[in-house]
Order: C-alpha cells, then sequence, then structure tokens
C-alpha cells in the first residue's frame, strides 16, 4: 500500500468564513474520504474538513491519498488530490450554493500539484435552499472520468467549468443554456448583448445590473434541479 501525505492552504472567498459551520462540521463526516476505482485497483484520499468550521479566511488541512495495492505511480497522485478538491467544491455548492470558493496551494514534498482557484459566486445567485451535505456526496459517488457520458454527468462538468475557469459573462449563459437544455427546462433565450470589455457604466447608461438577471435565474433553475435529484 502506497500512502502520499499533502498539506493544502486554503484562502477562502466564499461568504462569511463561519457562514456555513455546519456544512463544515458535516464534511468531518460526510466528506472525509473520497474513493475512486481505477483500472489499477482502489485509491482513497482523505481530509479532515475541521478547519473549515474556524472563521479564519486562511486555513489548513491535511491531505493523504492511499493506493490500496501499491498501483498508483508518484507522478500521477497529484491527479488524485486535485480530483478530490474539484469534487469537493462542486459537492459543497450543491449542498449550500455559495458556501466555498477558495484559492488552494498543496505542498507534499517532491510532488507538485497544480495551485487551484474556485469561484462560488456564480452558485450563490438566486439560491437560498440548502440540502445534506451527506444526502449529495450519497447522490454523487464521482470518479476519473474525464469525458462526461450522461446528460447529468454534463451539467456537472459545466458548473465545474463556471466555477474554475472565471467564465465571462458570454461562456456563462453559453453553458447555463446548455445545462438547462440536458435538464429538459424551458427557459427564455439567454443571448446576450454585445458588450464591450470596459462595460463602463459611466460611458454607457444601458449597461446595468440587469443584464445579469436572466443569469442568476438560469443558475437558479439548474442548481434547483441538481438538489432536486440529490432529494429524488
Amino acid at each position: 500500500m502506497n500512502e502520499h501525505r499533502f498539506t493544502a492552504e486554503v484562502a477562502r472567498h466564499a461568504r462569511d468564513a463561519g457562514a456555513a459551520k455546519e456544512l463544515w462540521n458535516s464534511a468531518t463526516t460526510s466528506l472525509q474520504e473520497r474513493v475512486y476505482t481505477t483500472p489499477g485497483g482502489i485509491v482513497r484520499v482523505k481530509t479532515d474538513w475541521g478547519p473549515l468550521a474556524s472563521e479564519d479566511d486562511i486555513v489548513r488541512v491535511d491531505v493523504t491519498v492511499i493506493a490500496e495495492n501499491g498501483h498508483l505511480a508518484p507522478r500521477d497522485v497529484p491527479s488524485f488530490v486535485e480530483l478530490f478538491f474539484y469534487d469537493a467544491f462542486l459537492l459543497f455548492n450543491i449542498a449550500v450554493p455559495g458556501s466555498f470558493g477558495a484559492a488552494i496551494t498543496v505542498s507534499g514534498g517532491e510532488l507538485r500539484v497544480n495551485e487551484l482557484t474556485f469561484d462560488a459566486a456564480p452558485f450563490a445567485a438566486g439560491v437560498s435552499a440548502a440540502v445534506p451535505l451527506n444526502d449529495v456526496v450519497t447522490w454523487y459517488r464521482g470518479g476519473t472520468e474525464q469525458v462526461a457520458s450522461t446528460p447529468m454527468q454534463k451539467v456537472l462538468f459545466h458548473l465545474l467549468h463556471i466555477g474554475c475557469n472565471g467564465a465571462d459573462e458570454w461562456t456563462l449563459r453559453a453553458r447555463l443554456d446548455a445545462c438547462l437544455q440536458e435538464l429538459g427546462i424551458s427557459e427564455p433565450s439567454l443571448e446576450a448583448s454585445i458588450i464591450h470589455p470596459m462595460h463602463d457604466e459611466a460611458l454607457d447608461d444601458r449597461l446595468d445590473d440587469s443584464a445579469m438577471e436572466p443569469i442568476d435565474r438560469a443558475m437558479a433553475r439548474v442548481l434547483t434541479a441538481v438538489q432536486q435529484a440529490v432529494l429524488a
């Protein structure tokens, strides 16, 4: 059995640090471990989310990657650390939309893990309902697949892109429109006006927050549909 230990510095930038304390307490049991099945065997990734229950903006969590039969090459270990945090970001923001966004820096000896940045702001738009984290974790077991093969998987991958790639307004509309189509939800057109990259209201008073209302409404419908699938 191979075991690799890492320390992740989590610099949070979503909501008040203590606003989702119940979520973080739940994570210490519901999300303490993710199990990934690979052709070579089982890989387990474990962590203690307890530090997130503090009100500190920057916390450190320990992460352990365990390859049960020692099949995992050291160069592949960082991929499972990154996958674990992608899963966590998605699970947290389905359970409590807008709850978890952060810049995450991971250190672990000679093994290099890419710095990760997650933006929870798009998930907070128009959705206040929450579902138990344990239900979300049970519903979405995840996996190592990198190509979506089902409508719901396509939706979840789009949501990850929205939260991870700093989507501009145009891309955000396109991805949410794709989500609505995969979910079979009819929604008024999300077609966007072509906006100058300055986006400066001082120069053109036609620019205002109302331009984001269709996007917020679409995100709310997508997240509500996903939460309903969790509880079904």
